[in-house]
Protein backbone atom coordinates (compact mmCIF):
# COMPACT_ATOMS: atom_id res chain seq x y z
CA UNK A 1 0.00 0.00 0.00
CA UNK A 2 1.18 3.52 -0.84
CA UNK A 3 -0.28 6.97 0.01
CA UNK A 4 0.18 10.10 -2.15
CA UNK A 5 -1.00 13.60 -1.07
CA UNK A 6 -2.29 16.58 -3.05
CA UNK A 7 -1.38 19.69 -1.04
CA UNK A 8 -3.87 22.24 -2.40
CA UNK A 9 -6.40 24.52 -0.73
CA UNK A 10 -9.08 26.88 -2.02
CA UNK A 11 -12.52 28.41 -1.55
CA UNK A 12 -14.89 27.05 -2.48
CA UNK A 13 -13.41 23.56 -1.92
CA UNK A 14 -11.88 22.40 -5.21
CA UNK A 15 -12.69 19.15 -6.92
CA UNK A 16 -9.58 16.92 -7.19
CA UNK A 17 -8.87 14.51 -10.01
CA UNK A 18 -5.88 12.09 -10.00
CA UNK A 19 -4.04 11.12 -13.18
CA UNK A 20 -1.31 8.54 -13.89
CA UNK A 21 1.03 9.44 -16.76
CA UNK A 22 -1.59 11.97 -17.90
CA UNK A 23 -4.40 9.42 -18.01
CA UNK A 24 -7.28 8.83 -15.52
CA UNK A 25 -6.55 6.09 -12.95
CA UNK A 26 -7.80 2.68 -14.02
CA UNK A 27 -6.10 0.41 -11.50
CA UNK A 28 -7.19 -0.28 -7.92
CA UNK A 29 -7.06 2.79 -5.73
CA UNK A 30 -9.00 4.69 -3.09
CA UNK A 31 -9.50 8.45 -2.49
CA UNK A 32 -9.39 9.78 1.06
CA UNK A 33 -9.91 13.24 2.62
CA UNK A 34 -12.12 14.53 -0.22
CA UNK A 35 -9.67 13.32 -2.80
CA UNK A 36 -6.59 14.99 -1.30
CA UNK A 37 -5.02 11.59 -0.47
CA UNK A 38 -4.62 8.81 -3.03
CA UNK A 39 -4.22 5.30 -1.59
CA UNK A 40 -2.65 2.82 -4.02
CA UNK A 41 -3.82 -0.60 -2.85
CA UNK A 42 -1.18 -2.63 -4.74
CA UNK A 43 2.02 -0.87 -5.66
CA UNK A 44 3.05 -3.73 -7.95
CA UNK A 45 0.21 -2.73 -10.27
CA UNK A 46 2.24 0.34 -11.25
CA UNK A 47 5.65 0.88 -12.74
CA UNK A 48 7.77 3.93 -12.20
CA UNK A 49 5.92 6.99 -13.49
CA UNK A 50 4.33 10.32 -12.60
CA UNK A 51 1.13 10.83 -10.65
CA UNK A 52 -0.59 14.23 -10.85
CA UNK A 53 -3.56 15.79 -9.09
CA UNK A 54 -5.79 18.40 -10.77
CA UNK A 55 -7.66 20.74 -8.38
CA UNK A 56 -10.52 22.90 -9.90
CA UNK A 57 -13.08 25.45 -8.61
CA UNK A 58 -14.65 28.74 -9.84
CA UNK A 59 -11.39 30.55 -9.26
CA UNK A 60 -9.40 28.32 -11.58
CA UNK A 61 -7.37 25.13 -11.59
CA UNK A 62 -4.00 23.87 -10.22
CA UNK A 63 -1.99 20.78 -11.10
CA UNK A 64 0.67 19.12 -8.89
CA UNK A 65 2.98 16.33 -10.03
CA UNK A 66 4.23 13.49 -7.78
CA UNK A 67 6.86 11.01 -8.95
CA UNK A 68 6.62 7.39 -7.68
CA UNK A 69 9.81 5.35 -7.54
CA UNK A 70 9.25 1.65 -6.64
CA UNK A 71 12.13 0.00 -4.77
CA UNK A 72 12.16 -3.69 -3.80
CA UNK A 73 14.26 -5.67 -1.32
CA UNK A 74 15.87 -8.71 -2.93
CA UNK A 75 17.89 -11.71 -1.81
CA UNK A 76 21.30 -12.01 -3.40
CA UNK A 77 23.48 -15.13 -3.60
CA UNK A 78 26.86 -13.80 -4.63
CA UNK A 79 29.31 -14.99 -1.96
CA UNK A 80 30.62 -18.37 -0.83
CA UNK A 81 32.05 -19.43 2.51
CA UNK A 82 35.64 -20.64 2.73
CA UNK A 83 36.18 -24.24 1.64
CA UNK A 84 35.75 -26.72 4.48
CA UNK A 85 38.81 -28.74 3.43
CA UNK A 86 42.08 -28.01 1.69
CA UNK A 87 42.06 -31.34 -0.17
CA UNK A 88 40.42 -34.73 -0.29
CA UNK A 89 36.85 -35.65 -1.05
CA UNK A 90 34.68 -33.60 1.34
CA UNK A 91 35.53 -29.96 0.65
CA UNK A 92 32.36 -27.82 0.48
CA UNK A 93 31.48 -24.15 0.18
CA UNK A 94 28.10 -22.80 1.25
CA UNK A 95 26.46 -19.85 -0.57
CA UNK A 96 25.84 -16.75 1.55
CA UNK A 97 22.59 -14.79 1.32
CA UNK A 98 22.47 -11.00 1.42
CA UNK A 99 19.47 -8.67 1.43
CA UNK A 100 19.91 -5.85 -1.10
CA UNK A 101 18.10 -2.60 -1.88
CA UNK A 102 19.27 -0.96 -5.12
CA UNK A 103 22.49 -2.97 -4.91
CA UNK A 104 23.29 -1.94 -1.32
CA UNK A 105 23.25 -4.53 1.46
CA UNK A 106 20.69 -3.91 4.23
CA UNK A 107 19.52 -5.82 7.29
CA UNK A 108 18.21 -9.29 6.36
CA UNK A 109 14.94 -8.59 8.18
CA UNK A 110 13.85 -6.32 5.26
CA UNK A 111 13.77 -9.37 3.00
CA UNK A 112 11.76 -11.41 5.49
CA UNK A 113 8.65 -11.45 3.32
CA UNK A 114 10.57 -12.38 0.18
CA UNK A 115 11.00 -16.05 -0.71
CA UNK A 116 14.53 -17.23 -0.07
CA UNK A 117 16.31 -18.91 -2.96
CA UNK A 118 17.41 -22.52 -2.45
CA UNK A 119 21.05 -22.89 -1.46
CA UNK A 120 23.16 -25.74 -2.79
CA UNK A 121 26.66 -26.51 -1.43
CA UNK A 122 29.48 -26.22 -3.90
CA UNK A 123 32.27 -28.80 -4.05
CA UNK A 124 35.77 -27.39 -3.67
CA UNK A 125 39.42 -28.52 -3.33
CA UNK A 126 38.57 -32.01 -4.61
CA UNK A 127 42.13 -33.15 -5.12
CA UNK A 128 44.57 -35.65 -3.61
CA UNK A 129 46.01 -34.62 -0.27
CA UNK A 130 49.76 -34.72 0.43
CA UNK A 131 51.02 -37.80 2.28
CA UNK A 132 50.68 -37.50 6.06
CA UNK A 133 51.20 -39.51 9.22
CA UNK A 134 48.13 -41.25 10.64
CA UNK A 135 48.03 -42.34 14.29
CA UNK A 136 45.65 -44.50 16.32
CA UNK A 137 44.58 -43.80 19.90
CA UNK A 138 47.01 -44.60 22.70
CA UNK A 139 46.66 -48.07 24.22
CA UNK A 140 45.83 -48.38 27.96
CA UNK A 141 48.80 -47.85 30.24
CA UNK A 142 50.57 -51.06 31.23
CA UNK A 143 50.58 -49.97 34.89
CA UNK A 144 48.23 -47.88 36.98
CA UNK A 145 51.10 -46.25 38.92
CA UNK A 146 54.86 -46.34 39.27
CA UNK A 147 55.56 -45.76 35.58
CA UNK A 148 54.02 -47.69 32.70
CA UNK A 149 54.11 -47.64 28.88
CA UNK A 150 51.45 -47.08 26.25
CA UNK A 151 51.73 -47.48 22.50
CA UNK A 152 49.96 -46.49 19.29
CA UNK A 153 50.20 -47.33 15.61
CA UNK A 154 51.81 -44.80 13.23
CA UNK A 155 51.38 -45.18 9.45
CA UNK A 156 51.92 -43.02 6.36
CA UNK A 157 48.81 -42.54 4.19
CA UNK A 158 47.35 -40.26 1.54
CA UNK A 159 43.69 -39.22 1.20
CA UNK A 160 42.63 -39.16 -2.45
CA UNK A 161 40.09 -36.95 -4.18
CA UNK A 162 37.78 -39.98 -4.35
CA UNK A 163 37.74 -40.27 -0.56
CA UNK A 164 39.89 -43.40 -0.18
CA UNK A 165 42.97 -43.65 2.03
CA UNK A 166 46.03 -45.08 0.29
CA UNK A 167 49.07 -46.46 2.23
CA UNK A 168 52.33 -44.72 1.40
CA UNK A 169 55.97 -45.34 2.25
CA UNK A 170 57.34 -43.76 5.42
CA UNK A 171 59.78 -41.78 3.26
CA UNK A 172 56.85 -39.99 1.57
CA UNK A 173 55.64 -38.66 4.93
CA UNK A 174 59.14 -38.02 6.31
CA UNK A 175 59.64 -35.41 3.57
CA UNK A 176 56.62 -33.51 4.91
CA UNK A 177 56.92 -33.85 8.71
CA UNK A 178 58.72 -35.73 11.46
CA UNK A 179 57.34 -39.17 12.36
CA UNK A 180 55.22 -39.06 15.54
CA UNK A 181 56.36 -41.21 18.46
CA UNK A 182 54.60 -44.55 18.92
CA UNK A 183 55.61 -45.17 22.57
CA UNK A 184 55.37 -42.96 25.66
CA UNK A 185 55.61 -43.23 29.44
CA UNK A 186 52.43 -43.02 31.51
CA UNK A 187 51.17 -43.10 35.12
CA UNK A 188 54.53 -42.09 36.51
CA UNK A 189 53.10 -41.12 39.88
CA UNK A 190 54.28 -43.35 42.76
CA UNK A 191 52.09 -46.25 43.84
CA UNK A 192 50.38 -45.53 47.17
CA UNK A 193 48.24 -47.44 49.65
CA UNK A 194 46.39 -46.90 52.90
CA UNK A 195 48.20 -48.17 55.96
CA UNK A 196 46.88 -48.59 59.48
CA UNK A 197 48.34 -48.83 62.96
CA UNK A 198 47.41 -51.63 65.36
CA UNK A 199 44.02 -51.42 67.02
CA UNK A 200 44.07 -49.55 70.31
CA UNK A 201 42.69 -50.72 73.62
CA UNK A 202 39.06 -51.83 73.73
CA UNK A 203 37.26 -49.32 75.93
CA UNK A 204 33.72 -48.62 76.99
CA UNK A 205 30.86 -50.29 78.84
CA UNK A 206 28.94 -53.22 77.43
CA UNK A 207 25.36 -52.18 78.18
CA UNK A 208 22.38 -53.32 76.16
CA UNK A 209 23.17 -53.66 72.40
CA UNK A 210 26.15 -51.27 72.56
CA UNK A 211 29.65 -52.69 72.51
CA UNK A 212 32.99 -51.24 73.49
CA UNK A 213 34.98 -49.22 70.89
CA UNK A 214 38.61 -49.26 69.77
CA UNK A 215 40.52 -46.88 67.44
CA UNK A 216 43.51 -46.95 65.10
CA UNK A 217 45.41 -44.45 62.94
CA UNK A 218 44.96 -44.46 59.12
CA UNK A 219 47.60 -42.86 56.86
CA UNK A 220 48.68 -42.84 53.20
CA UNK A 221 52.08 -44.13 52.15
CA UNK A 222 53.98 -45.33 49.10
CA UNK A 223 54.56 -49.03 48.51
CA UNK A 224 58.03 -48.70 50.06
CA UNK A 225 56.57 -47.19 53.25
CA UNK A 226 57.21 -43.47 52.68
CA UNK A 227 54.39 -41.33 54.16
CA UNK A 228 52.65 -39.01 51.66
CA UNK A 229 49.64 -36.72 51.67
CA UNK A 230 46.27 -38.44 52.21
CA UNK A 231 45.03 -36.76 49.02
CA UNK A 232 47.14 -39.19 46.98
CA UNK A 233 45.12 -42.12 48.39
CA UNK A 234 41.74 -40.42 47.91
CA UNK A 235 40.77 -42.72 45.02
CA UNK A 236 41.31 -45.86 47.14
CA UNK A 237 38.80 -47.29 49.64
CA UNK A 238 39.74 -45.96 53.06
CA UNK A 239 39.95 -48.53 55.90
CA UNK A 240 37.87 -48.01 59.07
CA UNK A 241 39.54 -46.12 61.89
CA UNK A 242 36.94 -47.13 64.52
CA UNK A 243 35.21 -50.43 65.26
CA UNK A 244 33.22 -52.14 67.95
CA UNK A 245 35.04 -54.68 70.07
CA UNK A 246 34.27 -57.33 72.68
CA UNK A 247 35.76 -56.97 76.15
CA UNK A 248 35.82 -59.44 79.01
CA UNK A 249 33.01 -57.42 80.54
CA UNK A 250 30.92 -58.26 77.50
CA UNK A 251 32.10 -61.89 77.37
CA UNK A 252 29.61 -63.22 79.92
CA UNK A 253 26.23 -64.94 79.78
CA UNK A 254 23.60 -66.48 82.04
CA UNK A 255 24.12 -70.21 82.63
CA UNK A 256 21.12 -72.27 83.71
CA UNK A 257 20.91 -75.79 85.14
CA UNK A 258 18.22 -78.37 84.46
CA UNK A 259 14.83 -77.95 86.10
CA UNK A 260 14.29 -79.93 89.31
CA UNK A 261 11.52 -82.53 89.56
CA UNK A 262 8.10 -80.96 90.12
CA UNK A 263 7.11 -80.91 93.79
CA UNK A 264 3.64 -82.25 93.00
CA UNK A 265 2.05 -84.47 90.42
CA UNK A 266 -1.16 -82.47 90.33
CA UNK A 267 -2.99 -79.61 92.01
CA UNK A 268 -2.19 -75.92 92.22
CA UNK A 269 0.91 -75.94 94.38
CA UNK A 270 3.58 -77.79 92.41
CA UNK A 271 6.67 -75.90 91.32
CA UNK A 272 10.21 -76.58 90.14
CA UNK A 273 13.43 -74.57 90.24
CA UNK A 274 16.83 -74.35 88.59
CA UNK A 275 20.14 -72.67 89.23
CA UNK A 276 20.94 -69.43 87.29
CA UNK A 277 24.54 -68.13 87.33
CA UNK A 278 26.46 -65.37 85.50
CA UNK A 279 29.57 -67.01 84.01
CA UNK A 280 32.43 -65.96 81.73
CA UNK A 281 32.14 -67.33 78.17
CA UNK A 282 35.85 -68.20 77.87
CA UNK A 283 36.58 -69.58 81.35
CA UNK A 284 33.04 -70.77 82.23
CA UNK A 285 33.66 -69.52 85.79
CA UNK A 286 30.98 -67.63 87.76
CA UNK A 287 31.36 -63.85 88.08
CA UNK A 288 29.36 -61.17 89.87
CA UNK A 289 25.77 -61.10 88.59
CA UNK A 290 25.88 -57.38 87.73
CA UNK A 291 28.22 -58.22 84.79
CA UNK A 292 25.25 -59.99 83.14
CA UNK A 293 22.74 -57.28 83.98
CA UNK A 294 22.74 -55.98 80.40
CA UNK A 295 21.01 -59.22 79.35
CA UNK A 296 17.58 -60.44 80.61
CA UNK A 297 17.95 -62.84 83.55
CA UNK A 298 16.26 -66.27 82.97
CA UNK A 299 13.63 -67.36 85.51
CA UNK A 300 14.88 -69.69 88.28
CA UNK A 301 11.49 -71.20 89.21
CA UNK A 302 8.13 -72.00 87.62
CA UNK A 303 4.86 -73.74 88.40
CA UNK A 304 4.33 -77.26 87.07
CA UNK A 305 1.75 -80.08 86.82
CA UNK A 306 -1.17 -77.68 87.33
CA UNK A 307 -3.93 -80.22 86.72
CA UNK A 308 -6.84 -81.20 89.03
CA UNK A 309 -6.11 -84.10 91.36
CA UNK A 310 -8.34 -87.22 91.33
CA UNK A 311 -9.95 -88.60 94.55
CA UNK A 312 -7.44 -90.12 96.84
CA UNK A 313 -4.52 -88.06 95.57
CA UNK A 314 -2.71 -85.24 97.36
CA UNK A 315 -5.09 -82.48 98.61
CA UNK A 316 -4.77 -79.31 100.68
CA UNK A 317 -3.89 -80.17 104.29
CA UNK A 318 -2.01 -83.31 103.31
CA UNK A 319 1.76 -83.41 103.60
CA UNK A 320 3.68 -81.72 100.72
CA UNK A 321 7.33 -81.74 99.97
CA UNK A 322 8.51 -78.24 98.92
CA UNK A 323 11.71 -77.04 97.46
CA UNK A 324 13.01 -73.68 98.51
CA UNK A 325 13.13 -70.99 95.80
CA UNK A 326 16.58 -70.11 97.03
CA UNK A 327 19.65 -72.20 96.19
CA UNK A 328 17.43 -75.28 95.60
CA UNK A 329 17.32 -76.29 99.34
CA UNK A 330 14.74 -79.01 100.13
CA UNK A 331 12.35 -78.31 103.04
CA UNK A 332 9.72 -80.79 104.34
CA UNK A 333 6.35 -79.50 105.51
CA UNK A 334 3.40 -81.44 106.90
CA UNK A 335 -0.21 -80.35 107.08
CA UNK A 336 0.58 -77.38 104.83
CA UNK A 337 -2.28 -74.95 104.21
CA UNK A 338 -0.80 -73.31 101.05
CA UNK A 339 1.95 -73.31 98.43
CA UNK A 340 5.57 -72.96 99.49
Amino acid sequence: TCFLGCAVDGHPTPNITWLYSGEPLSLRHQLLAAGQILQILNVSDFTDGEFSCLAQNEAGSLTQVVSLAIQEYQWSVDKLTACSASCGHRGLQLPQLRCLLDGAEVNASYCGETLKPSLQPVACNRRDCPSRWMVTSWSPCTRSCGGGIQTRRVTCQRLTAKGSSVPMSNEACAQVSKRPVDTQNCNRQPCVEWAASSWGQCNGPCIGPRLAVQHRQIFCQTKDGTPVSSDQCSSLPRPLSTQNCWTDVCGVHWRVSLWTICTATCGNYGFQSRRVDCVHIRTNKPVMEHHCSWRPRPANWQRCNITPCENGTLRRGEAESCRSRKEGTVVSQKHSTGPC
